[in-house]
């Protein structure tokens, strides 16, 4: 860290970040911000000024999953918070830590209590904006007030479930004269976690369990988490199934892999959670994105275990649980690997039986259009691609495609994507926080047309920082999974279907990146390969046929064992699915 000396108290700001372990911050800049931005250089914190706020607060999401440490986004007053607001919001959904630096007109110009709509220029509410989809804000109006908050502010971002914190920094108190340094507090000592009496009732239960099912969330995926699960697993192999964001836990091609389940995933771990006698869910909200709609159908066969570190998620569970224990997972884990003896469990040939029978026979129900098949795609890439790999996607059809058919496995190969608020755009900003942050990696972003555009602007960065990225572009020419849900509910896309796509080689060869395109009369595999081997920033825009639906989908009113087309034990389906 820099020996520059501190001045003003913005320098006192980025001294502590510097002190932290924070390299790098991500912003779009503005006047109210600019003490801030200032500073940086200084302490030795490198700046990446995206194209859009939103591209920055979404690279900072990377730099948070990628560090261990929170990311930091910092825009000006007005605009720049409202435009942010959308990463924050995946930040707090999803649990990723995150410090919101925004600018603020000077104190004596905020308009307070005063019925007037705005004193300041370019001046908004910001905590009142902020205060729905993050931990804690902060509106320091005094330089005394913000080395009080601002230690705090690291603290709640990381502490329990870690999540956005918004600190609003108006001009005068940015720009105040400050000599001194801001101290970081100690972490808060938690009171311990008693454990055991939910060890033994679990411990019990496997014991008679003949068909158990491991559900990892968002909380296992990690490498300690999973490598601790990779030990229980030696002595209690029970098959794992992932929600969107825990995928990669458990090796996704490991024999033992379910999938990830419920909406839009497979039907493979859809009849295992439904046969199941025993369902250990960890690090899981269990949403109805996951389950379905009919809570009680859920698991109904299972004892179910829960264990989370979020309170409320236990007490507002929507699925009824029979046993739980509010703690991190780690402990959890570890007392479970030490309690479990190759005798103390159930010999699950059985089990494990049934469902290779059931993998053998439940094929993914796509239709032999002409042309790229996304199945194909993404199994040859991850076939290809290296093992340190990272993938970003949006949000849409191809991001389901990714989960289902390229290989995950932590910590090397990991999935980067937008979960409970579930945000088009998410892809490109992301993969360039990936690689400004995990440079050792390969990253693909892979993204649907519609998805790509909400941040196309970004593109900008790559050959401005000389990275590496690979961009693929599946263009079905419709909202995807929008224009699917419309055709199964009203029989019409109207607003999502025939979508004009621009040419995206062009604009890419715009902002200096080399790209290919490969359309439905074009032979695949050789642009494949040139797309892997290229040794630059590189997007390859491959036309897909627009009939290509995300299928099996669990639909409202159906159990995870009947999820739309329902295919029986011989393969075949309930119903033909043709939109034409």
């Amino acid at each position: 860290m820099s020996n520059a000396l501190i001045k003003v108290a913005a320098d006192a700001v980025i001294h502590f970040l510097a002190s932290q372990g924070t390299r790098a911050l991500h912003n779009y800049p503005g006047g109210t911000i600019a003490p801030l931005l200032d500073a940086c250089n200084r302490f030795g914190i490198k700046v990446y000024t995206s194209r859009h706020e939103q591209g920055a607060g979404y690279a900072a999401l990377a730099q948070a999953k990628l560090t261990g440490l929170p990311g930091v986004v910092a825009v000006t007053s007005g605009p720049g918070v409202t435009n942010v607001l959308t990463p924050v919001a995946d930040a707090f959904f999803d649990g990723i830590p995150l410090l919101v630096f925004t600018g603020q007109v000077g104190t004596s110009d905020l308009t307070g209590g005063k019925p007037v709509r705005q004193s300041g220029f370019q001046e908004v509410d910001t905590p009142a904006l902020m205060k729905s989809i993050t931990k804690a804000q902060f509106q320091p109006k005094s330089v005394s007030e913000l080395i009080d908050v601002l230690p705090k502010a690291w603290n709640i971002a990381c502490d329990g479930r870690m999540g956005p914190v918004s600190l609003d920094l108006p001009m005068d108190v940015q720009r105040a004269v400050f000599d001194g340094i801001i101290a970081p507090l100690k972490p808060a000592v938690s009171d311990p976690i008693y454990i055991q009496d939910f060890i033994s009732e679990l411990l019990s239960a496997i014991q008679l369990a003949s068909q158990p099912v491991i559900i990892c969330g968002n909380g296992m995926a990690n490498a300690e988490h999973a490598n601790l699960l990779k030990v229980i697993r030696q002595i209690w192999p029970a098959p794992v199934s992932h929600s969107l964001l825990g995928v990669g836990t458990l090796d996704t091609e490991d024999v033992g892999c379910l999938g990830f389940h419920g909406h839009t995933g497979s039907q493979l771990a859809g009849n295992a959670i439904a046969q199941a006698d025993l369902l250990l869910v960890l690090g899981s909200r269990l949403d109805v994105r996951q389950t379905g709609t009919l809570k009680a159908q859920f698991a109904k066969n299972a004892r179910i275990f829960r264990v989370d570190f979020d309170e409320s998620e236990l007490t507002y569970s929507r699925i009824a649980h029979h046993h739980s224990v509010c703690s991190p997972l780690k402990p959890v884990l570890q007392a479970l690997m030490e309690g479990l003896t190759v005798s103390s469990v159930v010999n699950l040939f059985s089990w494990q039986q049934q469902i290779n029978e059931w993998r053998k026979s439940l094929p993914w129900p796509y239709a032999n259009y002409p042309g790229a098949a996304p199945k194909a795609v993404l199994e040859y890439l991850s076939d290809k691609f290296p093992e340190n790999t990272i993938v970003t996607t949006g949000v849409g059809a191809h991001q389901h495609w990714v989960a289902r058919h390229f290989r995950f496995a932590l910590p090397q190969r990991r999935l980067m994507t937008s979960a409970g608020h579930g945000t088009m755009g998410y892809d490109l900003p992301s993969a360039i926080g990936a690689a400004i942050h995990s440079p050792q990696s390969t990253v693909l972003c892979v993204a649907g047309d519609g998805s790509f555009q909400m941040n196309i602007q970004e593109l900008g960065m790559i050959k401005e920082l000389g990275l590496a990225l690979k961009i693929l572009v599946l263009d079905n020419h419709r909202l995807g999974l929008v224009s699917q849900f419309q055709l199964m509910n009203w029989e019409t896309d109207i607003a999502c279907g025939n979508k004009q796509s621009p040419d995206f080689t062009c604009i890419a060869k715009g902002y200096g990146i080399a790209a290919l395109h490969c359309g439905p009369d074009d032979n695949l595999i050789p642009i494949l390969d040139e797309f892997i081997s290229t040794n630059e920033p590189v997007l390859l825009h491959l036309e897909i046929d627009s009939r290509h639906d995300v299928l099996p989908m669990l639909l409202g009113g159906q159990t995870t064992d009947k999820m739309w087309p329902y295919f029986d034990m011989q393969g075949n389906p309930s119903k033909k699915v043709d939109y034409e």
